[in-house]
C-alpha cells in the first residue's frame, strides 16, 4: 500500500515538473510575456493543486486550469498555461466517464471567456475567434483523445476478462468430462465385477448337484461359506 501510494505521489509530482517546467522555459527564452516571480509562483501552486485533483476529480482540475489561462489571456492562447491545459483536458476525457459534465465545463469555459473579450474593449472578433480555435483543437480534441484512450483500455479489460471466462467455463467444462469418463469405468467395473462373481456362484452351484461329484468335494463349497 505504502508503495502505490509512493509511486502516485511521485507521478503527480513528475507530471507537475511536466507541465511548469515548459511554462518557466518559456517565459525565460521569452516566447510568452514576462511575469513577476509572484505571479509565477502562483501560476506553479495554481497547477500543483490542479495536478494532485487529476485523478478524483478531474473537472475541477481541468476548470481550475481554465480559469488560470482566462485571467491571464482571455483567448486561452498562452504558450506557458496552454499546453497543461490540454493536458488536464486528456486527463478528463481519460478519467471522467461521464461526458454530460465535461460539455458543460466547456460551454463555461467558452461563456467565460465571451464575456472577458466584450467587457476588454477593441474589436473582439480576432481574441474570440482564437479563443474558439485554442478551445476546441487545444480542449476539446484532448478529451476527444482521453475518451478513445479510455474506451480502449475498457474494451481490452473486458476481453481479457471474458477470455479469462471462457477458460474457467473450458476448464469446468473438461473437469466434468473427466468426472463422467471415472463414473462410467467404475460403473463399467462394478457391472462386470457383479457378472464374474455371478457365474463364480452359479458354477460352485452346480458343482454342488452334480452327480459325478464326491460327497467329500460337494461339501466344500458350502464349508467355504
Amino acid at each position: 500500500m505504502d508503495r502505490a501510494r509512493t509511486a502516485a505521489l511521485a507521478g503527480r509530482c513528475l507530471l507537475w515538473a511536466g507541465l511548469v517546467v515548459p511554462g518557466l522555459c518559456a517565459v525565460r527564452l521569452g516566447l510568452s510575456e514576462p511575469r513577476p516571480v509572484w505571479q509565477q509562483a502562483a501560476g506553479a501552486g495554481v497547477l500543483a493543486a490542479a495536478t494532485a485533483l487529476a485523478r478524483r476529480r478531474p473537472l475541477a482540475a481541468f476548470a481550475l486550469r481554465a480559469a488560470l489561462c482566462l485571467a491571464d489571456a482571455p483567448a486561452l492562447f498562452n504558450l506557458s498555461y496552454g499546453p497543461a491545459l490540454a493536458v488536464f483536458a486528456l486527463l478528463l476525457g481519460l478519467r471522467a466517464e461521464r461526458t454530460g459534465p465535461a460539455a458543460l465545463g466547456f460551454a463555461a469555459v467558452a461563456a467565460a471567456g465571451t464575456v472577458r473579450i466584450a467587457l476588454g474593449g477593441g474589436d473582439p472578433v480576432p481574441p474570440w475567434l482564437v479563443m474558439t480555435g485554442t478551445l476546441v483543437f487545444g480542449c476539446v480534441l484532448p478529451w476527444l483523445g482521453g475518451c478513445y484512450w479510455r474506451q480502449s483500455r475498457e474494451l481490452t479489460a473486458a476481453g481479457r476478462l471474458r477470455a479469462a471466462r471462457l477458460e474457467e467455463e473450458q476448464r469446468l467444462a473438461e473437469e466434468r468430462a473427466r468426472l463422467r469418463e471415472r463414473a462410467r469405468i467404475a460403473q463399467d467395473m462394478h457391472d462386470s465385477l457383479g457378472h464374474e462373481l455371478s457365474l463364480l456362484a452359479l458354477r460352485a452351484g452346480g458343482l454342488q448337484v452334480a452327480p459325478d461329484l464326491p460327497e467329500r468335494r460337494r461339501a466344500l463349497p458350502s464349508s467355504w461359506s
